[in-house]
């Protein structure tokens, strides 16, 4: 690839500006293309899915997927790095950005089409974003309201699943309010591919009324850092592993192989079983969804690189947390691609 860029993608999507906030990193020249009708014919030429971000290089090559996005960037522009030169670290970056991907990206679709006030404000946002200001049909807003709110199911969102879901995040800014004590980023004074997952995720939640508030009252240190990875900079090198640990094992406990290990690996059965449906408890009370192939696909890919590593403190603090059981499998990821889901990861919070 070469610079420059286009990025056609959407301020309510989170994927979208996790993408924009790397590129902004890394000091590559591109332009942020809102996805407007008044683009649609544009953006459907590069689109292989009807989905926000896509990455258009300067020979007309279209990237879609934020992850493997950043992979092929970063291999194209190795500095600023993201990725620690501490292999296990490196990992650790990569579970944590799959977190935010595959599960925290439930408690953003969940509180922006579960609670009226933040169902009105990401509707009338969503429709200023598609007519570009312009007058808007009546009952539009109302339309995208109904529709937004019946994808809930796809994410597990119920009434139900909404304890596991709310007490997820709310675990989550605490254990990240402690990991940012005393640090510009999650890993030192640099951000790594965990930052970007997770801050891209927390700022559609900050910018919704009931989780925002949350996150105001709650996690003021959370809240600066989101604000902070808008444009990131370097202020320094990235820590040890070791000085890092403690932090990191509470999150890993409590969430990845508390909340989003468990749910990855029943999907993951439950697609290759060709299931109609994942059923498993969290925290003893009953979560239920869809299959996606792209999370399997996806926990695949994090088994094939945790098996890369070679590090006896990563395996440690793996087995310490409980994580290892979900990731110590050998496992090659499928060919499937993610267009029945949308993937997960890039689609159920998109405006499609």
């Amino acid at each position: 690839m070469t610079a420059p860029f286009r990025l056609y993608g959407a301020e309510l999507s989170p994927y979208s500006v996790k993408v924009r906030s790397y590129l902004r990193f890394k000091g590559l020249e591109f332009q942020w293309l809102e996805r407007s009708n008044a683009r649609q014919e544009e953006f459907s030429r590069y689109a292989k899915l009807p989905l926000a971000p896509i990455l258009v290089d300067a020979e007309e090559n279209a990237l879609q997927d934020s992850t493997p996005m950043i992979e092929a960037v970063e291999a194209q522009y190795a500095e600023p790095a993201i990725a620690p030169e501490d292999e296990a670290l490196a990992f650790l970056a990569a579970l944590l950005e799959d977190y935010a991907d595959e599960w925290l990206n439930k408690a953003m679709f969940h509180y922006r089409w579960t609670y009226p006030e933040d169902q009105q404000s990401a509707a009338k946002r969503i429709v200023e974003m598609l007519f570009e200001g312009a007058e808007a049909p009546e009952g539009i807003e109302d339309a995208v309201r109904a529709r937004m709110v019946g994808r809930l199911h796809h994410v597990g969102s119920s009434s139900e699943s909404a304890p596991i879901i709310e007490g997820s995040f709310t675990r989550l800014i605490g254990f990240l309010e402690e990991l940012l004590k005393g640090r510009a980023y999650l890993f030192g004074g640099r951000p790594s591919l965990a930052d970007f997952g997770l801050a891209a995720q927390l700022k559609q939640l900050l910018s919704d009324p009931t989780p925002g508030a949350v996150l105001r009252a709650q996690a003021p240190g959370v809240v600066a850092w989101v604000e902070r990875m808008d444009a990131p900079t370097v202020s320094g090198p990235f820590e040890t592993l070791e000085a890092l640990r403690a932090p990191l094992a509470d999150l890993l406990k409590a969430e990845v192989a508390g909340a989003y290990l468990p749910w990855m690996a029943a999907n993951a059965d439950a697609v290759e079983a060709d299931a109609q449906g994942v059923s498993l408890l969290i925290g003893a009370v009953p979560f239920a969804q869809k299959p996606q192939r792209y999370a399997a696909k996806a926990l695949a890919e994090l088994r094939r690189k945790r098996a890369l590593v070679e590090s006896e403190a990563l395996a440690a603090l793996l087995a310490e947390t409980g994580c290892a059981a979900f990731l110590d499998r050998g496992a090659e990821p499928d060919e499937a691609d993610a267009e029945d889901e949308g993937g997960e990861a890039e689609g159920a919070a998109d405006q499609d």
